[in-house]
């Protein structure tokens, strides 16, 4: 979202928070369809261009996430994990495809798929706390066969919960839960 004002997209007080549904089924869509996409507030991005923290975008209008179209690229697998390269490291597949439907009548309109940004290549490599989501819609064609499979709506953030699972910090124990032996029972 390189050079674009906060101010001029919505009005004041407005944040760009979309669910799950809303993405694919209304900026995904329309994107995919080539009609104009609400408030053009998602714009085309390579997501795997650059490491994560290097993408444009973000701010508090959209709460630090970073959204942006680009065409779908399909992970390679590597040591039994699925990634895409990107930047200085690769995008790996973390969870299961999850389902996106239109609530009300159940119909199977996209799916989503989790990556974590892994840093390095080769022996060296760490995980990051950028967490992407990538929305596609349902495999189908239409009818002047554009295949709108190729096209993707990305959601990439800073898991802080991630960070607080790796924090320093000693748990704190209940001194009621202590064994004879002295060990700690949860």
């Amino acid at each position: 979202m390189t050079g674009v004002n906060d101010r001029n997209l919505a009005p004041a007080g407005f944040r760009f928070s979309p669910k799950d549904e809303d993405l694919v089924n209304l900026y995904l869509k329309k994107k995919a369809f080539g009609e104009q996409v609400p408030h053009n507030v998602i714009q085309d991005m390579d997501v795997f261009q650059n490491n994560p923290s290097f993408l444009p975008g973000g701010g508090k209008l959209f709460l630090d996430v970073k959204f942006g179209f680009n065409k779908t690229r399909r992970p390679v697998l590597v040591n039994m994990h699925e990634q895409i390269a990107a930047g200085l490291g690769y995008w790996r597949t973390e969870e299961r495809t999850e389902k996106i439907i239109v609530y009300g009548n159940d119909k199977l309109i996209g799916i989503k798929n989790t990556f974590v940004f892994w840093e390095g290549n080769g022996t060296l490599q760490t995980k990051t706390k950028w967490v992407m989501h990538e929305f596609r819609l349902v495999n189908h064609t239409t009818l002047t066969m554009l295949k709108v499979s190729d096209w993707a709506v990305y959601r990439v953030f800073e898991d802080k919960i991630m960070g607080e699972e790796d924090s320093d910090e000693e748990p704190s124990t209940d001194d009621d839960d202590d064994d004879d032996d002295g060990t700690v029972v949860p």
